[in-house]
């Protein structure tokens, strides 16, 4: 008796597993009239898909341009610039492969372009996550280890390690591709990735998606740990700093002569700079909960159709069409937010970004200052120039 349990057992087992890792899936013929709202959910990926994608590539476009030019100059620590430019490229091909999809012809659809298609997603989504985790990584380092930050991150390792987010973003999406290890797509019709991706390969391709995520929530719940104790101990200095010597700043200032409205504007701008821990909370609060609240969802249910769906049976219509449409919009959201929290929110970046655009205004404004016609007014006007000082080199190079 024992040994039939066991044997009927080992059976449910290994045809588990034989139908998660290979394509047993099934008739891939989808019927949606029995799913509630499915139609809805489709012609709202119709609808707002092409604005996100459009959204998505002139956003990441900027940024992708912006630290192009901010390597160009020269800048350091120049890995951070080349792991912002990486993550906007990621997304630049996400949403390219979004619209590309969308308004591919239905006529020429077949396996291989909606595996094509489905595999720059993939690929491109992937080393967007790990772009991330890179950054996370980053600024562990540069917080953290400061002193030994130049040693462990320079150009040629981060060089390496956004070839490494490309290398395995390509080989996970484009395994359909090859025919190595693939599912069925009604030969294009159905071009959805729970179609397309035999169940082991979309509980790999999970797994491998959820590790810098959970990489990002570790090592910013470190940073945010580090910067509060931060400013608790600036805190901590100013308080002593000012209490015991307040009655001494008073004697100090009669004999300097100093106004004490002046050492009050200035002690209120040096508060404003000052870290805070709202600020600080804030920015992992944006970090980390873009990346959770858009990719969470996604992973969380594949992982579930992956364990909970008989393949045979064609079960799990449902969420194969929120797999397909809404959760797949909230993880293309990420693209958008990307540039914003990673580039625009970047302080160093902005100050760069302006440092920038006003060398590009000064050169042009040189250049437009030494045509003929100026150098001739400049000749008749050179006893003005000198009377009026540096006013020239004012009008020369606009800021």
């Amino acid at each position: 008796m024992a040994d039939e349990n066991y044997t009927t057992v080992n059976s449910i087992l290994q045809t588990t597993i034989k139908g998660i890792m290979f394509n047993e899936t099934g008739n891939q013929h989808l019927n949606l009239s029995e799913v509630h709202s499915a139609k809805t959910q489709l012609k709202l990926y119709d609808i707002f898909v092409p604005i996100l994608g459009c959204l998505i590539i002139v956003t990441n476009l900027i940024v992708v341009l912006s630290s192009g030019l901010i390597i160009k100059k020269g800048v350091s620590p120049k890995t951070t610039y080349l792991f912002l430019g990486n993550v906007a490229m990621a997304d630049l091909v996400t949403g390219a492969a979004v619209l590309l999809g969308q308004f591919y012809p239905k006529s020429y659809r077949d396996h291989l372009s909606c595996a094509i298609q489905l595999g720059m997603i993939v690929s491109s989504t992937v080393a967007s996550l790990y772009s991330v985790g890179l950054i996370a990584v980053d600024r562990f380092l540069y917080i953290v280890h400061g002193m030994n930050y130049s040693r462990w991150m320079y150009s040629k390792r981060a060089r390496l390690l956004i070839l490494f987010t490309w290398v395995v973003g390509i080989i996970l999406g484009f395994l359909p591709a090859t025919g190595l290890w693939t599912g069925s797509t009604d030969r294009g019709r159905i071009c959805w990735f729970t179609h397309l991706a035999p169940p082991g390969l979309i509980l790999l391709i999970t797994i491998i998606g959820l590790l810098p995520i959970l990489l990002v929530l570790v090592l910013y719940g470190i940073i945010l740990y580090h910067a509060i104790t931060k400013v608790l101990q600036l805190r901590r200095i100013d308080r002593n700093r000012t209490n015991p010597t307040a009655s001494r700043d008073e004697d100090f200032r009669i004999f300097r002569g100093g106004d004490s409205a002046s050492n009050n504007d200035a002690a209120k701008k040096t508060s404003k700079n000052k870290p805070s821990k709202v600020k600080a909370v804030k920015v992992v609060m944006f970090t980390c909960g873009s990346i959770v609240l858009t990719w969470i969802p996604y992973f969380v249910a594949c992982t579930i159709y992956v364990f909970s769906c008989d393949f045979v049976a064609g079960e799990c219509k449902t969420l194969r069409v929120a797999i397909a449409s809404p959760l797949a919009i909230l993880g293309f959201l990420n693209s958008l937010f990307n540039p914003v929290i990673y580039a625009w929110w970047h302080t160093g970046f902005r100050t760069m970004m302006k440092k920038v655009l006003r060398k590009g205004r000064s050169s042009n404004s040189n250049q437009s200052c030494n045509t003929p016609s100026t150098k001739s007014s400049q000749r008749s006007g050179s006893t003005k120039s000198k009377s009026s000082g540096n006013s020239s080199d004012v009008d020369m190079h606009p800021i």
